[in-house]
This record gives structure tokens, C-alpha cells and sequence, in this order.
């Protein structure tokens, strides 16, 4: 605190003020800083123009440092130099800069970047050294391969600003020469994946029993997309590369074009062939309307002299300017073989062009794999298949071509489980009549190599539109086959015309089953009008293994029977399979009927599965997910057609719980994004609370003023925020040197600089002084955070006396127990100014008051097209476009007539809208399009205003947005959900009228 000696009464004011002046003048005589210190903070440096240029003293982590900001880039360096060293390379800067003389005073490093091509931008991933020496350096670079790659260098300033990248200089690492290796050097670990080659190893050196044979493609560039072959055309004018290709980005092409006929062939490997050695060949040709040859892929084998002994080729009639074609062949090397040489060539050609793409060359037989389609019935002899042949799950169904396997191919019990991959022989890879059981070894096909159904029902012709099902009525005297069914064509029925109270139930499939087993069941079921029975039911009838029954799974409609049209039932029951349970018979069954039918269509049985019978497990069925505790009670129920809830445990005590309304209790709740209450963010319900003391100053010393003269006593800074208001308080001791006049108190807003005692005046107080003593002085202010502008504000409470004797002075001061008090409190939300003068005459108007109302939606509804209204959603708002059916739709929510009355003649402050989304195209949520509109009721056709507004929901999320953007004239009478648009961001469905969550308006108006 400032504290200024009183000189007293009779203290000689001229000699006072005159040394102030020659403490002034001496101060700007003297450097700025030659008497300074930072304490506990740091120093901001401004340039000029008064930007901040950095900051010294102790900075936000406690460490104290010169810190620069908003400093220019640094100039561009120089190209680098790169030389190749082994596996790497030497990248140098010689210290210079390609647009600047100097080197920068805030020079901190250079990066050097390394990229693929010449205009590569560098960034993170492409840094790969620093320089840091300001007159240049050498750094070493790591390269994988050989390929040649570019470096650029980026220069940086001391607050990590970077400057323009270089131009990019090329580099390739060297690679290893004789003087580079010593003995034993190179060790299998030293030897990259496929790097020794065929023309690295002697002829003879490496055989049969040193190979592992593979079955992967032998042409090194099948598809013609690498350096490889741009290698192999280098010394070919007629072969080219052209773009695309069939499925990629180019295509190997030759010219044809010649004076005769000629043969134009391009070798594409050499390959170690075996004598017999067979290999399956495919390439994909296509050739140009000029196209008067044959495009062909082939190997031509050598012996060990390099004579060619034959050829193996592909070939295939190509269209002429037509679409790609593939030919394959399989070929094999005749006796003498030691090589052959794989080529594509256009035969017997003089004019066009032929383009070759997605080559293969595959050992047939390696290391026991069989190439796809390889092997068919012509290369087997008779019986030549035996068990010992064929190792377990080796022959999976690309193996085997379709038909290729017929009786004489395969020896009695040759084949056995676990020769057979899981689904690997279908019925397109067997010859009809082939398998027979003398082939099939007893016991060799068990449960798990056969599969019921595509989709894992149990019951045979579900839909009854088989032949099964006329098997099924066939001689029956109450069961039929009906037309049409529930979406098909035929359906199950049962009559119980002219019958006494019986009950009538149809076996549909009969199967193993175990104890512990639960089953999904569904049917569709319809029973006439005159149907007089108990119930309708169908269930899962546990037996013995002597057929006896031990108990029923059963879903039934029980009394509540619905007649005359199509319904369903489904469900699991909860009885599961007994002990001692070996089958499980299925079946529908009509329940005491004397009068009436019953159809039936649709069935379905399937297995629940679970990881358990008893205590803590999991079931899973069609019908959704069950978790059971350690007590076998319901921990989770997702499941459909019943309530859901989660119920989460600690050692068998309930810590939590949501029910099937949405209704949760937790122990404890942590919430790190959005917390929502009613639909309002709780930030929301916090701001309409006073938020207290934002800034307070204590005084317990003196500052006296100088008789007449304005004199500072207290400085204090605040924040303002919009919406907000702020009470801001003086409260202190005023002691006048002598009785009579007065004191003012001033309180000034100096903005975000110091405050002065010429700075803006807001408010004041005014005190007589009618005596010598002590008197508490008091000064007070409320306005909005907009009045005092939002930001910064630094305020000063200045005083002086006014109209007493001739040299009065006053001082202000707080004590020690007895403290002056300065204080910005935040009162509460912003308030407007609803008040009005009155001189108390009797006004037959009344002042201004705020109000808050809130308005329920009195109609809503949904339009097709943006046009008619669509009854099918009823009350419910949909928005956007999800098919043809009804195109782009929008909605139209209106409210109450209240909503006209009382906005008559007010000033709107905010509007809000409550909506639950409870549907999106998107599981993420989607946007709203909220426009305004002006219709009393629901009108037959849509319309609203143009203004939108945007907003994100998320599904099944209600919340309260502010619309006042839109919502900004009284003469408004509801929203309109309307993007207009056909993207599937914006389908989505609202709640409406009637609904839970219905929507809701609220607005805050003056009146």
C-alpha cells in the first residue's frame, strides 16, 4: 500500500511540491531499469508497434528464462550437400541462407528432412537430424535399401518457429563392396528376405533337398509396377508401359507393328526347373482392333547346355479391342530340364498392340501344398488316394476342382475326420454317386463336420412351401397346407371343425439335445374368427433316450389370443433341458378347440448359447444378451420385448443400477464432458446463481491526499463476462484533517491499462465531513458485464476534498482490525432495466417486468416431400431424406395461443426449444435444421421462414437449445425441422406431441 506523510496543517505546500518536481525530473534523467528487480513474476517485451515479443523473469513452470513469442521465421538455409556413405547418408549445411546475409540472432537448429520425391513438405515424420551449429555441420543419415531419396533442411528459431524448406537434393547409400566384408561377416541374420538371387549361386550348387519349395508367385513383378521392369523394357523399344491396367495402375504393352509377321517376346525371369516339375501359368491379355497375332506367356526349358527342350504355354482368343481376358495352363518340364525362362510375347504378329498384366508362374506341387484346381480326377489312378496320404485337414475346398472326385479315385476309408478341413468338400467337388459307405470309414463323420441350415434354425422348411411339408400333412386328417402364408406363399394349418375339446400339435423336427440346453423359439401364428380354443402354443419337448418326455420349453399366447389376423410369438423360456434330456422334439400345437383353424408359418428353433447352465453365465439368442451373477440371478437383461435394465456388483452387492426407463442409481458419479439436467447443461443451472466475491483488496494502511487535489487510494482488476452482473464496493475509514466540506469518492475504469486519476469515472460518493473524526465512507455500483464492456478491467477508487477550509486534507485507511474493504462480487445472471420513473402522481402504466415462461408443443406432425402432411408418423417430426418413399421430409411443431397473448407487445430476451432425438441415420447423432414459422394449428401443407439454424444431436438425446437467432420476432408461432437436404446427416426423428419428452418452448421477454 501507498502510504504519503501528512506535512500537517502547517506544512509549506510550495517547498513540497517543488521537490516532487526535482524527484521527477531526476527520475527521467536515470536509466528505466537501473533500480529494478523482477520478483516473483516476469517482464513482458513489447516492440513498437506494442506486440509482445517475448517475456523474461520466472514463467508459468517455475523455471525463469528469456521466452520468445511471435518472433518472424528464419530465412531458408542453403541446399544441402549429401554424399552416400554405407547404408546412409552425409548430409552437410555450410551455414549459409539462399534469401538473407545474415544468420537470424534467434537461430536455433536445422532439421533435416528426408523424403520420397524432389517435392516432398516436410513434416514430423520425415525429420530425421538436427544441425545445431549456426555456421553449418555434417550429420549421418540412416537409409533402408538402395533406393535413392531426396533431403531438404528447415531451418528454426529459438521459440521453435520454422522457416521455408530448401530445395531437395538427391542421395543414394552405397552399398557394400569386397573391401567392406571380412570373413563370417555375413551370417543368416545379415541376409535380407529375398536378396540373393538367381545369378548369385553356382549352377549345380544348391538341390532338391536344400529347397523348400513354396507355392507363391514366381514372377518377381507380376503385376508390372516396379523398377524391375522398367529395368527389363530399358533395352526394348517395341514394350512399354501403359496406364491402367486391369486392376492396377499400369500394363505391360508391346508395339506389333512390323513389315511381316515376326515374333515379339520379352524374357520376365529365369527359374530352376526340375524335370517333371509341373507349374500352373495365368496372365491377363488384351489386344487393340489392329491386333493380328497371338499374345501369348510361356516357358521355354533348357538342359544344362542351354538347349531348349520344349515349351509350356498360355494362350488364349483374345477379342480384338475388347476387355481384358485370362488364360491359365498348366505345364510341366520335360526330362533333362535344368531351367526355363518365363516370357510374355505377341506370335506370329505384323500389326496392333497387345498389352500382358497380373502374370503367374506357381509350383503345383511344393512342400505338400496343392495349387487350386491343380489336381482333378484325369491325375489320379484308380484307388491311389489312401489315408496315409493325406495329412490331417490338409485337403480344404480350394484343393479340389469341382466333380474331380468320383469312386475310383478315393480307397475305402481312405478319407477320415481328420483328413477333412472344417466345410473344405462341398457338393460341387464330388462327382454324383462317388461317395458311397464303403469309402467312409465308421465313426469318421461326426457332429462337428455337418451343419443344419444356413442360419442355424433347427426346423427344416420353416416357411412350408417344400416338399417336406407335403410329407408332413400327407394322410393327416386335421393338418393342411394353406394359402397364401405371412409373406409367402403357403402356410401350416390345423382345423378343429366338429370336434370335441381337444388339442392338436405337429412334430417339426427332432433333434440331439443335452442337459442344460435353452432354445430361442418364434412362430407366426393366425386363428379364425370362430377358433374357440384355450390357447395357441409352441414348444421344445425334452426326452429320454427312451422317448419318454421329461418337460416342455414353451412360448404360448396363453388367453390373450389375437383372432383374425397375423401375429407372432417368441421368446426363450426359461425352463431349460432336464437331466437326463438326449432329444428335443419341436413343435405347434393348438390347444382345446372344438371349432376354427390355426395357421402357422415361419418357425423357427435355434440354440441359446450360453457359457453355462447355473450361477454366473452368459445366454445369447436372437432375442439379445443375458449376464447371470454367481447366484444365477439377472445382472443384464438386453433383450427385446421385455425390459432391459444393468445392475453391476461388487462381491454379490449392487453398486449400481439402470432400470428400463432410464432411471440410475450410482455409488459414486464422475462425469469429465457434459453433465445435462432436464436438458440443460448443469452449467446452465449453476449460471442462475450468484457466483460471489471475483476480486478483493484489504486495507490496513493510510493514504492522505493533498488539500484539494484528487488522490488514488486503491486499485483493483476483475474480469467481466457476458450475461453477468457485478456489484462492485468501497467500504473504509475517512478521517479530515479539520472539520467542514466534504469527501468524494471516485471510482475510475482504467480498461486493460494502469488506471489514472483522468481515467473514465463510473461511479462516485459523496460524504460531508462535520467534524475531525473517524466516519465510515461507503461507494457502491451494479451494472452487466456488457455495460462495463466484456474483458479486463482494472478500477481505482480516488477521493479528494471539496469546499472546507483552506488547506483540508483527509486521509483514507483501513486498520488492522477494522480493514477497508474493495471487492467486485458477481451477483447473479444479467438483469435487464425493467424500472420506470414515477413522481408518484398515481401512473396509470406499469413498469417493465421480466418473465420466463415455458409453452408444452399443443401440435407437431411430419410432411413427405417438404410438401403434404404424412399421417403414417402421426405426432412424431422427421427431418431429411432416407428413401424415395417420401422423400426429403420436414416437420412443423406449433404451441399454445397463450404463446400469441402474452409475447403481444414484449421484447423478446432468449428463445429456447427442447427436442429428444430419439432416431439418426447415424449411430454418432446428427444435425438439426431449426427454422421459424407462423402457423396457429397444423396446417395440410408446409411452409416456414428461411432463417436456420444448425445444431448437433445425439441420438436418444434431449436437450434445451437456444434459438433466439431464429426466434427473433413475437409474431413467431413455432419451429420447423427442414435441412432440405438429401444427405444422411440430417434423417432423423424427434419426439412429438404426446410422446414422452415432448418438445417444449421457453422464452424470457420484457413486458
Amino acid at each position: 500500500m501507498v502510504q504519503i506523510i501528512d506535512p500537517g496543517p502547517g506544512g509549506d505546500l510550495a517547498r513540497l511540491l517543488a521537490s516532487y518536481e526535482t524527484r521527477l525530473r531526476a527520475l527521467e534523467r536515470t536509466a528505466q531499469a537501473a533500480h529494478s528487480s523482477i520478483e516473483g513474476g516476469s517482464m513482458e517485451i513489447y516492440d513498437e508497434t506494442g506486440a509482445l515479443r517475448g517475456s523474461v523473469g520466472v514463467q508459468p513452470d517455475g523455471g525463469v528464462a528469456l521466452v520468445p513469442v511471435n518472433t518472424p521465421p528464419p530465412p531458408t538455409p542453403t541446399p544441402p550437400a549429401v554424399e552416400p556413405v554405407l547404408a546412409g547418408l552425409v548430409v552437410g549445411w555450410d551455414g549459409q541462407w539462399d534469401d538473407s546475409y545474415e544468420t537470424p540472432s534467434d537461430f536455433a537448429l536445422v532439421q533435416v528432412h528426408r523424403g520420397p520425391a524432389a517435392d516432398f513438405i516436410p513434416d514430423l515424420t520425415t525429420h530425421t537430424a538436427t544441425i545445431t551449429a549456426p555456421r553449418g555441420g555434417n550429420v549421418t543419415v540412416a537409409v533402408e535399401g538402395y533406393t535413392p531419396v531426396w533431403v531438404r533442411l528447415v531451418a528454426a528459431n529459438t521459440a521453435a518457429v520454422t522457416g521455408p524448406p530448401s530445395a531437395a537434393v538427391q542421395g543414394t547409400p552405397r552399398q557394400a563392396v569386397g573391401g567392406d566384408l571380412i570373413n563370417g561377416i555375413v551370417t543368416e541374420t545379415k541376409i535380407a528376405e529375398q536378396a540373393v538371387s538367381a545369378a548369385k549361386i553356382r549352377l549345380g550348387s544348391v538341390g532338391a533337398d536344400q529347397l523348400a519349395l513354396g507355392a507363391g508367385n514366381l514372377v518377381p513383378d507380376p503385376s508390372f509396377e516396379t523398377a524391375q521392369t522398367v529395368q527389363l523394357i530399358a533395352d526394348h523399344p517395341s514394350w512399354t508401359l501403359d496406364q491402367p491396367g486391369n486392376g492396377s495402375p499400369t500394363a505391360l504393352s508391346v508395339d506389333a507393328t512390323g513389315a511381316a509377321k515376326d515374333w515379339k517376346s520379352l524374357r520376365l525371369t529365369y527359374l530352376r526347373v526340375l524335370p517333371g516339375e509341373r507349374h500352373f501359368l495365368a496372365c491377363d491379355f488384351r489386344v487393340s482392333a489392329a491386333f493380328n497375332g497371338v499374345p501369348k506367356m510361356y516357358l521355354c526349358y533348357e538342359d544344362d547346355a542351354g538347349r531348349i527342350l520344349g515349351y509350356g504355354v498360355t494362350e488364349i482368343a483374345v477379342p480384338l479391342a475388347g476387355p481384358w481376358v485370362r488364360a491359365t495352363a498348366q505345364v510341366q518340364a520335360p526330362q533333362g530340364t535344368v531351367g526355363a525362362a518365363l516370357y510374355v510375347q505377341a506370335a506370329e504378329v505384323s500389326a496392333g498392340r497387345a498389352w500382358f498384366d497380373n502374370a503367374e508362374a506357381r509350383t503345383v506341387v511344393s512342400a505338400g501344398m496343392v495349387v487350386a484346381g491343380s489336381i482333378s480326377a484325369t491325375e489320379l489312378a484308380a484307388s491311389s488316394v489312401t489315408a496315409e496320404k493325406i495329412t490331417a485337414l490338409a485337403v480344404t475346398a480350394e484343393k479340389i476342382a469341382a466333380l474331380s472326385v468320383t469312386s475310383d479315385k478315393v480307397a475305402a476309408l481312405a478319407i477320415t475326420s481328420d483328413k477333412l478341413a472344417v466345410n473344405s468338400v462341398t457338393a460341387g467337388k464330388i462327382a454324383v454317386g462317388a461317395v458311397d459307405a464303403s469309402h467312409i470309414r465308421a465313426g469318421a463323420i461326426d457332429a462337428d463336420r455337418l451343419a443344419i441350415g444356413a442360419d442355424g434354425n433347427l426346423i427344416a422348411d420353416p416357411g412350408f412351401e417344400g416338399t417336406l411339408s407335403d410329407q408332413r400333412v400327407a394322410g393327416s386328417a386335421y393338418w393342411s397346407l394353406a394359402t397364401p402364408g405371412n409373406g409367402s406363399p403357403r402356410a401350416l394349418q390345423v382345423s378343429a371343425a366338429n370336434m370335441a375339446p381337444t388339442s392338436r400339435a405337429m412334430t417339426l423336427a427332432t433333434l440331439s439335445a443335452v442337459p442344460g440346453a435353452k432354445v430361442w423359439l418364434t412362430i407366426d401364428y393366425r386363428v379364425s374368427d370362430d377358433w374357440d380354443g384355450a390357447r395357441v402354443s409352441f414348444f421344445a419337448q425334452w426326452l429320454d433316450a427312451q422317448g419318454n418326455g421329461l418337460g416342455y420349453s414353451t412360448v404360448t399366447t396363453g388367453s390373450a389370443v389375437v383372432r383374425g389376423a397375423w401375429a407372432t410369438m417368441s421368446g426363450v423360456p426359461d425352463s431349460a433341458a432336464p437331466t437326463g434330456t438326449v432329444r428335443m422334439r419341436v413343435a405347434c400345437s393348438s390347444v382345446d378347440a372344438t371349432a376354427g383353424t390355426v395357421q402357422y408359418d415361419n418357425a423357427a428353433c435355434r440354440i441359446v448359447m450360453a457359457s453355462g447352465v447355473a450361477g454366473a453365465r452368459t445366454e445369447l439368442s436372437p432375442q439379445g444378451l443375458r449376464l447371470y451373477d454367481d447366484s444365477g440371478s439377472e445382472a443384464v437383461a438386453l433383450v427385446t420385448g421385455q425390459p432391459n435394465y444393468l445392475t453391476l456388483s461388487t462381491d454379490n452387492v449392487p453398486v449400481a443400477t439402470i432400470d428400463q426407463e432410464g432411471a440410475a442409481g450410482f455409488q459414486t458419479l464422475s462425469v469429465v464432458d457434459t453433465f445435462s439436467v432436464q436438458g440443460s447443461d448443469w452449467k446452465d443451472h449453476l449460471a442462475q446463481f450468484a457466483r460471489g466475491i471475483v476480486a478483493i483488496d484489504y486495507q490496513a494502511s493510510t493514504v492522505s491526499n493533498v488539500s484539494g487535489a484528487e488522490m488514488g487510494f486503491v486499485e483493483l482488476a476483475f474480469t467481466a463476462e457476458a450475461g453477468r452482473m457485478y456489484r462492485t464496493t468501497l467500504t473504509c475509514y475517512a478521517d479530515p484533517s479539520t472539520a467542514g466540506g466534504e469527501v468524494q469518492l471516485i471510482l475510475r475504469d482504467g480498461g486493460t491499462k494502469a488506471p489514472l486519476i483522468t481515467s473514465e469515472q463510473v461511479q462516485s460518493a459523496i460524504y460531508p465531513l462535520p467534524g475531525s473524526g473517524y466516519q465510515r465512507v461507503h461507494l457502491d455500483d451494479v451494472r452487466s458485464g456488457e455495460s462495463w464492456g466484456l474483458g479486463q478491467h482494472r478500477l481505482l477508487v480516488s477521493f479528494k476534498t471539496a469546499g472546507g477550509p483552506a488547506g483540508q486534507t483527509v486521509r483514507l485507511f483501513g486498520g488492522s482490525n477494522h480493514h477497508g474493504l474493495f471487492y467486485v462480487e458477481d451477483v447473479g445472471p444479467y438483469v435487464p432495466e425493467t424500472g420506470a420513473y414515477n413522481t408518484g402522481g398515481g401512473t396509470t402504466t406499469p413498469p417493465v417486468q421480466k418473465y420466463t415462461k415455458t409453452y408444452a408443443a399443443s401440435w407437431s406432425g411430419s410432411y413427405a416431400n417438404r410438401s403434404s402432411y404424412n399421417s403414417y408418423y402421426g405426432n412424431r417430426c422427421v427431418q431429411g431424406h432416407y428413401s424415395s418413399t417420401n422423400g426429403t421430409q420436414a416437420a412443423l411443431i406449433g404451441f399454445p395461443s397463450a404463446l400469441t397473448s402474452d409475447l403481444a407487445g414484449a421484447k423478446i430476451i432468449k428463445a429456447e426449444i427442447f427436442l429428444y432425438f430419439e432416431h439418426w441415420y447415424s449411430n454418432a447423432g446428427g444435425k438439426c435444421v431449426l427454422k421459424a414459422h407462423k402457423h396457429a394449428s397444423r396446417p395440410t401443407a408446409f411452409s416456414c421462414d428461411s432463417e436456420a439454424q444448425t445444431i448437433s444431436w445425439k441420438r436418444n438425446e434431449g436437450k434445451w437449445v437456444d434459438v433466439t437467432a431464429v426466434f427473433d420476432s413475437t409474431s413467431w408461432r413455432g419451429f420447423a425441422l427442414d435441412p432440405n437436404s438429401t444427405s444422411s446427416a440430417f434423417y432423423g426423428i424427434a419426439r412429438g406431441v404426446g410422446q414422452a419428452n415432448a418438445p417444449m418452448l421457453r422464452i424470457a421477454f420484457t413486458k
